[in-house]
């Protein structure tokens, strides 16, 4: 079964089984690739029965499925992927404190995930070519931004439209091909921190 984009979550029981912080962590993984319980453990440094119960609730709820089974040693390994690089709440569940707790928890899960991906970055991917940061091969900026709704929905539009624009980029040579990590975040805020944010 191919992951999809986005997965809608219809039920209370599938908001709240992905409202909770380990369970958000672990699906965190499983949206980037397939692992087994015991790759978790370790990677989540936890236990594995902690890990297993997680899981099973996971799959339990449709949320992650068995992908792959291998032996290995005279150990069956089963390996989890998430069905959806993305959850949704459903409209009708948006009344629910969990959505608010959810969708704040993946944000951070994400900015943790952000920061190993940093951490574990080639070190050449930080060494300026030049001092013109429109020449670096990386890009990390922060902006506050006072604009309607309507116009941070255009902006948010047209954002993934350009995202969408560079992924469907034909095939390059292998010499030409490099790879980016690109992570987004954006969010209301009760006011500004930057005291001149005009750059």
């Amino acid at each position: 079964m191919e992951q999809k984009a986005i997965h809608i979550l219809e039920s209370y029981e599938q908001l709240k089984v992905i409202s909770d912080p380990l369970r958000t962590k672990i699906l965190i993984f499983l949206v980037e690739k397939p692992h087994t319980v015991h790759q978790l453990a370790h990677l989540l440094t936890l236990s594995r029965a902690k890990i297993l119960y997680h899981v099973r609730e996971l799959e339990k709820h449709d949320l992650i499925h068995l992908v792959q089974t291998e032996e290995q040693g005279g150990n069956l390994l089963k390996y989890y992927q998430a069905i959806a690089r993305g959850y949704i709440p459903a409209d009708h569940l948006l009344k629910f404190v969990e959505t608010n707790e959810a969708t704040r928890q993946s944000y951070l899960e994400v900015l943790d995930r952000a920061k190993t991906r940093v951490l574990t970055a080639p070190t050449a991917t930080f060494s300026p070519s030049s001092s013109n940061v429109e020449d670096w091969m990386s890009l990390s900026l922060q902006k506050e931004l006072t604009m309607s709704e309507a116009d941070f929905q255009r902006f948010a539009t047209k954002y993934r439209a350009l995202l969408d624009e560079f992924t469907r980029f034909p095939s390059l040579d292998e010499e030409d091909k490099k790879h980016f990590y690109i992570m987004t975040t954006a969010f209301a805020i009760d006011e500004p921190l930057f005291e001149n944010d005009d750059v």
